[in-house]
C-alpha cells in the first residue's frame, strides 16, 4: 500500500497547470519540443477509484485491455475479490470501450516543462457491469419510458490533511469546526484556488468553496449537469483533487471520517431533479442552473400544487423513500460511513421542506421559479460511488412512477410509518440483497460482486483491528489504513 509522500517526492512534484502553460503545450509545443501525447483509458470501480492504463498517443486507437475482476478489488487493494466466475474463467482480462465524447486533457497532469500531455478517457468494460454501465443503462430506460431525464449536481466535503509529525501519519491541513469562517476558509484557499482553475478547464463548475465543520474538512458545489456527465463530473472531481494534493505533497481524503470515530462526517449529497425536453422552456437566463436546463421544463414542479410539487415528484420521491434501506447500502459503502448517522446525516426514510434533518430534502415552491425546484438526498457520504448513487436513485424513483406509489406527509416519524435506515454496513448489505426489485434493477451479478467487496473489506478490518487494544485512536488508525488514501 502506498504511503506518506516523502520529502524529497514533494519537493519533485510536478508542477500544476494553469490556463496559460496549457495552452503553451497544447499550441505551442515546438518551442520547447514536439509535444507527447498520453491517454489514460479510465474506468470508476466499487469505491469510486480511478483503474487506469496510459496510453501512448500513437496507439489511440489499440485495443486495451484490464483485469475482468478489477472493479471489485476493494477500497485498498490488501483486501482483494475474485469473484468465482472470474476465477473459473482464468482471471482473463476483458476489452475497455472508450466513450470518446469524454476525452479531455488533464491539465493537473500535464508535464510543460516536457512536453507532455495527458488526455483521459471514461471506459465501460466488455462483459462487466462497472458502476457506469449500471447508471448509463438506467439513465437511458428512464427517458425511453417515461421521456424524463436527470439533472444532478451536488455537494461534496473532503477532508485536505498534511505529513504528521512522524514518518507516514497525517494531520488535519487546520483545526476545525469554524465553518464558513472567512480566516478558517482563507487557511486551504490556495489549495482551492489551483483546484478551481483546474477543474474549470475539465467542464466542473464549481460554484462555492468553504470550510467545514471538521477539522481540514471543506465542502465545494457543483453546476448541475445532465445524465452521465453529472456522474463523469464528480468522477473527474474526486481523481483530479486527489491527484493535485498528492502532487502538493497533501493528501485528499472523501472518506467519511479520516480522523476519529465518531462526529460529523464529510457528505456527498446528491441534488437532482427531472426535466423534459421541449414544451414550456423553464429557463429564466439569469443563472448557471437555468442555462444549463434551456429548451427543457420542470417536471418536478407544479404551480397549482400547494406544496409545488407535480404528481412525478410525488411518485418519484415516493419510490426513494420505499427502497431507503437498500438504497443505504449504496449510500454509505464503508464502515466510517455509518458514523455520520445523527450527525447531519438521516436516521429514518422522511422527507421535509428546507429540512436538514430529513432524508430528502426539498426545495420547491408553487410560486417559485420551476428551476429551483429540486431534491437533495442528504444520505450519501463522501465516500459514494456517484455513478452508483443515481443509478439507484433512478431505479427506486422510477417503481414510485410505474407503481404510482403515494408521498407519506412531510416530517413522517418512525412511529408514523417512516422506514429506519440500517445503522451498519452489515445491516445495509442485508437489506440490499433483500430488495428484490433494486436487486434486479441495478443487477444480480453487481450485487454479488459489490457485497463480496465490501464484505471482505469488513472482514479484513476486523483482522487489523484483533490486533489492537481496540481503543479508538487503534480504529481510526485502521480506517486510515483501509480507506484513507484511495477513496
Amino acid at each position: 500500500m502506498q504511503t506518506c509522500t516523502g520529502e524529497r517526492d514533494m519537493l519533485l512534484a510536478p508542477t500544476l497547470l494553469n490556463s496559460k502553460q496549457l495552452a503553451q503545450v497544447e499550441r505551442k509545443p515546438a518551442e520547447r519540443k514536439a509535444a507527447r501525447e498520453y491517454i489514460r483509458f479510465e474506468a470508476v470501480d466499487y469505491n469510486s477509484k480511478g483503474l487506469s492504463k496510459t496510453v501512448p498517443g500513437r496507439h489511440k486507437y489499440s485495443k486495451v485491455f484490464l483485469f475482468h475482476g478489477a472493479s471489485a478489488l476493494g477500497s485498498s487493494h490488501e483486501a482483494m475479490v475474485v469473484p468465482e466466475e472470474v476465477k473459473a474463467a482464468g482471471c482473463q482480462n476483458t476489452e475497455l470501450i472508450p466513450d470518446w465524447s469524454t476525452e479531455q486533457v488533464l491539465p493537473w497532469a500535464c508535464r510543460p516543462e516536457q512536453g507532455i500531455l495527458v488526455k483521459r478517457v471514461y471506459c465501460e468494460q466488455a462483459k462487466v457491469s462497472l458502476p457506469r454501465t449500471i447508471c448509463r443503462r438506467l439513465i437511458e430506460n428512464l427517458k425511453n419510458e417515461h421521456g424524463l431525464e436527470m439533472f444532478a449536481g451536488g455537494e461534496l466535503e473532503f477532508v485536505l490533511a498534511k505529513p504528521g509529525k512522524y514518518p507516514k501519519t497525517w494531520e488535519p491541513y487546520f483545526d476545525g469546526p469554524e465553518i464558513f469562517t472567512t480566516l478558517q476558509n482563507s487557511k486551504a484557499m490556495d489549495f482551492c484556488y489551483e483546484l478551481e482553475d483546474n477543474m474549470e478547464q475539465v467542464g466542473v463548475d464549481i460554484r462555492t468553496m468553504n470550510a467545514e465543520y471538521g477539522a481540514g474538512q471543506l465542502e465545494l458545489t457543483f453546476t448541475p449537469k445532465f445524465g452521465i456527465e453529472a456522474a463523469d463530473m464528480t468522477a473527474t472531481f474526486r481523481t483530479g483533487t486527489k491527484e493535485i494534493a498528492q502532487q502538493q505533497g497533501l493528501r485528499a481524503s472523501f472518506m467519511a471520517k479520516p480522523f476519529g470515530v465518531s462526529g460529523v462526517g464529510s457528505g456527498g449529497h446528491f441534488n437532482f431533479s427531472l426535466w423534459k425536453r421541449g414544451g414550456p422552456n423553464s429557463n429564466d437566463g439569469r443563472t448557471a442552473v437555468s442555462e444549463a436546463a434551456s429548451s427543457c421544463y420542470s417536471a418536478f414542479h407544479d404551480p397549482q400544487d400547494p406544496e409545488g410539487l407535480s404528481s412525478v415528484a410525488r411518485s418519484f420521491l415516493a419510490g426513494i423513500l420505499a427502497h431507503s434501506p437498500a438504497l443505504e447500502a449504496i449510500c454509505s459503502p464503508t464502515i466510517p460511513c455509518y458514523s455520520r448517522h445523527g450527525n447531519w446525516a438521516p436516521v429514518i426514510a422522511n422527507w421535509g421542506h428546507e429540512d436538514r434533518s430529513a432524508c430528502v430534502r426539498v426545495k420547491s415552491s408553487p410560486a417559485g421559479a420551476p428551476g429551483e425546484c429540486y431534491m437533495e438526498l442528504r444520505m450519501p457520504s463522501a465516500s459514494a460511488n456517484p455513478y452508483l448513487v443515481m443509478a439507484a436513485v433512478i431505479a427506486a424513483g422510477q417503481d414510485g412512477l410505474k407503481s404510482g406509489l403515494q408521498l407519506p406527509q412531510a416530517k413522517q416519524t418512525q412511529d408514523e410509518g417512516a422506514k429506519l435506515l440500517p445503522k451498519s454496513l452489515p445491516e445495509a448489505l442485508a437489506a440490499l440483497e433483500a430488495d428484490d426489485y433494486i436487486r434486479s434493477s441495478l443487477g444480480e451479478e453487481f450485487v454479488r460482486w459489490y457485497c463480496a467487496t465490501k464484505r471482505a473489506e469488513m472482514q479484513l478490518v476486523e483482522e487489523w483491528l484483533s490486533e489492537t487494544p481496540g481503543t479508538e485512536s487503534d480504529i481510526s488508525s485502521v480506517w486510515q489504513r483501509m480507506y484513507m488514501e484511495f477513496i
